[in-house]
């Protein structure tokens, strides 16, 4: 991994900013929580990635303190997106982390090493891992949250973590949801009353002006059966989310009993 911290403060990812990059379309990833262990120098990361694919991901870590050492990473739960990650042997200075993340190809290409480094007829082969960077991911630790203790927790406690953030990822897209039927509501109402003064105004217009006027009329009607349109598909999302809420909370009770 070649990284430059030059441009870290500028690209300092925050707490659900998302972050788009492309391999073959745009993927949005988003660090989703954060928190340092002082007690064994550790950083725990859930990171969301839209990945609509199965491909493998993996992790390469860097600091500015130390640039030229990767820094262990360990994967210690992933379910539907959610990536709960371990950085570990930070150094005390808790400066700019640089976060990589590759998408790992099923199929690694196999070279002939002599046949690019010598004339030699020995059969050397090397199998080189192909993988692509998805997008590299700056984190202020100064910025982040300490909590007392190694962090360590049970596979059901990252469960738990993970489905509160998608809980509240469902809830926030409800919200949106409502804001956009919200203005839909508003620019048809808007409409209506722009053609209903038309239609009003037809009552004194000569032949040739009500043809104008027809046409206008028709045009509003297109955007109101469109806005009918964007209004039902926003309240469908919405049911569909709020039945994923629903799935979220039978999940935390059935996880909580056991």
């Amino acid at each position: 991994m070649n990284l430059s911290f030059t441009s870290a403060k500028k690209l300092t990812i925050n707490l659900y900013e998302a972050v788009s990059a492309n391999i073959t379309g745009t993927v949005t990833v988003t660090i989703e929580n954060r928190v340092y262990h002082a007690a064994n120098s550790s950083l725990d990361m859930v990171i969301k990635m839209d990945q609509t694919d199965e491909e493998e991901v993996s992790f390469v870590a860097q600091e500015k303190a130390n640039p030229n050492i990767k820094l262990p990473v360990h994967l210690l739960y992933e379910d539907d997106g959610y990536y709960v990650v371990r950085i570990s042997d930070l150094s005390p200075n808790r400066e700019a982390l640089a976060f990589d993340l590759y998408q790992e190809n099923e199929e690694k290409e196999t070279v002939n090493v002599d046949d690019v480094t010598s004339d030699s007829e020995t059969d050397s082969t090397e199998e080189i891992d192909a993988h692509a960077l998805i997008t590299t991911l700056y984190s202020d630790q100064r910025k982040t949250k300490s909590e007392e203790g190694k962090g360590i927790k049970t596979k059901q406690d990252y469960v738990l973590l993970v489905n509160d953030l998608e809980k509240d990822f469902v809830k926030e897209k409800m919200k949106n949801y409502e804001k956009a039927i919200k203005v839909e509501a508003k620019h048809k109402r808007q409409t209506q009353q722009e053609m209903n003064e038309l239609q009003r105004d037809m009552k004194y217009q000569v032949q040739e002006e009500k043809a104008d006027t027809e046409s206008k009329i028709a045009m509003k009607k297109d955007a109101i059966q469109s806005s009918d349109a964007s209004i039902q598909l926003y309240k469908d999302e919405q049911k569909s989310l709020q039945k994923k809420l629903q799935k979220l909370n039978k999940k935390q009770q059935d996880l909580a009993m056991k």
